[in-house]
């Protein structure tokens, strides 16, 4: 079976991939495994993100099912939810006291990020090279010579930035704010959530109804989601979108900080001591019930994203691996690197 990322590596002969494709599909596969539906997703990263599983559960879905959760205003923009009354994960909340106090690494403006499935190795396989300028503005070549292209000839993808002003937001701010402002992250400023559900629940019913017609059968409306059914769905969007902001400015401690706050307040998110390529590091499990879930490996101490792990039925693990290098653009576009 393909996936959605072994059909973006198949394609890069054929034409240059859009900059956050490979976070998009990631993202996708994530949102896919929240919610209970049939199939049609991370996107996202995103990430993002990548933005879990269930391929076999709501791609289309997914993105509605976090409009269904998250009230809006009149201008489309979240409006601030509760904090959640379950007391926040001791050992992310140990791990945020740590590294808030952490100044962001000054070398460079921007980090190289080589993705591949090689834990103590940076060597750039068909996943590519990603780069995240400090601004928030993704880039992506299958080699240094379309990444130096890919900088110098586009504007970039600025699909990041939200994820990443929610996470600085969350270091000291609201963590009830900081949860609706992550659960649409990922989506575009300004956009009427409500009619995005009412549109995205018309098309899944026509289907549904074509589907059962197809079957000689009666059209029976599916029940609707139980409030704790609407949680875990807005719970994995802020995953994806969360661990999209993550990747996105890994060597930023304050970007770290509030990512770690927010998914500290997920009680389903289970959080255990490991060691990774002889290191010390943290692993965050975010499961959905009959589809999977996805593994995100930080390192113990800095909370630095190491490797990210997505399961599915019927779809082999795969774990990605993150290798992070802080750099310069000009040296970027002058090829030295």
């Amino acid at each position: 079976m393909v996936d959605e990322l072994d059909l973006l590596r198949n394609m890069k002969d054929v034409e240059p991939l859009q900059p956050r494709a490979y976070e998009e599909a990631r993202a996708a596969l994530g949102s896919a495994m929240a919610a209970p539906e049939a199939p049609t997703r991370r996107a996202r990263w995103g990430m993002r993100r990548k933005v879990g599983v269930g391929a076999a559960a709501l791609i289309a879905a997914s993105a509605a099912a976090a409009l269904v959760v998250t009230s809006t205003s009149p201008s489309g923009a979240p409006r601030t939810t509760p904090a959640p009354a379950a007391a926040a994960n001791p050992i992310l909340t140990k791990l945020v006291a740590e590294i808030s106090p952490m100044q962001p690494e000054s070398s460079g403006d921007a980090t190289l990020t080589v993705r591949n499935l090689l834990p103590t190795s940076d060597k750039v396989t068909d996943y590519g090279i990603d780069l995240y300028t400090d601004d928030g503005t993704y880039y992506w070549g299958n080699d240094s010579t379309d990444l130096r292209r890919a900088l110098t000839h586009n504007g970039g993808d600025t699909g990041f930035k939200r994820g990443i002003a929610v996470a600085l937001y969350a270091v000291k701010g609201d963590l009830g704010t900081a949860r609706a402002r992550m659960s649409v992250a990922n989506l575009p400023p300004g956009t009427d959530l409500e009619e995005a559900e009412r549109a995205s629940e018309r098309t899944k019913m026509e289907k549904l109804k074509a589907a059962a017609k197809a079957r000689g059968e009666k059209y029976v409306p599916p029940k609707p989601l139980t409030a704790e059914q609407q949680k875990a769905i807005t719970d994995n969007h802020i995953w994806s979108n969360a661990i999209a902001a993550l990747i996105a400015a890994p060597k930023n401690p304050q970007v770290r900080a509030g990512v770690l706050r927010i998914m500290a307040t997920m009680p389903k998110v289970e959080v255990t001591k490991t060691t990774t390529a002889g290191h010390p590091t943290l692993t965050l499990i975010d499961t959905w019930a009959d589809t999977g879930g996805e593994k995100l490996v930080i390192n113990a101490r800095t909370g630095q994203p190491v490797a990210l792990t997505s399961s599915a039925a019927g779809v082999p693990d795969r774990t990605m691996y993150y290798h992070t290098t802080r750099v310069k653009l000009a040296d970027i576009k002058a090829g030295k690197f």
